[in-house]
């Protein structure tokens, strides 16, 4: 498990539906490419069926070098064209907006 992500998640009370063992964390590798992979095959997840949510153009790249779907947000340091530079499929400007996010995920668009 993750415990700085378990932290992070936790403060907003998101911890609480999170299958720990099957995600990658920063521990388990030093590039992105390589966590996503890894959460892949911890979850038993298909590349072209997972859609994964960043927040850095690190995170976009890695996601887009795994072939999956990529949600940027740019609620932290980088800013919506940061992360459409880097590829993100769609960019948020936070998650406000649960009901596009949702969508979004839904529809792999």
């Amino acid at each position: 498990m993750g415990p700085v992500a378990e932290i992070k998640l936790g403060v907003f009370g998101l911890d609480t539906h999170i299958e720990w063992e099957v995600g990658a964390y920063g521990e388990d590798a030093d590039l992105r490419p390589a966590l996503v992979d890894l959460a892949l095959t911890r979850s038993f997840t298909a590349a072209g069926d997972a859609v994964l949510i960043g927040d850095t153009p690190a995170d976009v790249e890695g996601e887009r070098e795994n072939g999956v779907h990529v949600i940027a947000v740019a609620s932290g340091r980088s800013s919506v064209a940061e992360l459409r530079g880097a590829g993100a499929h769609h960019v948020l400007d936070d998650l406000r907006d649960i009901e596009r996010l949702l969508t979004l995920i839904a529809s792999r668009a």
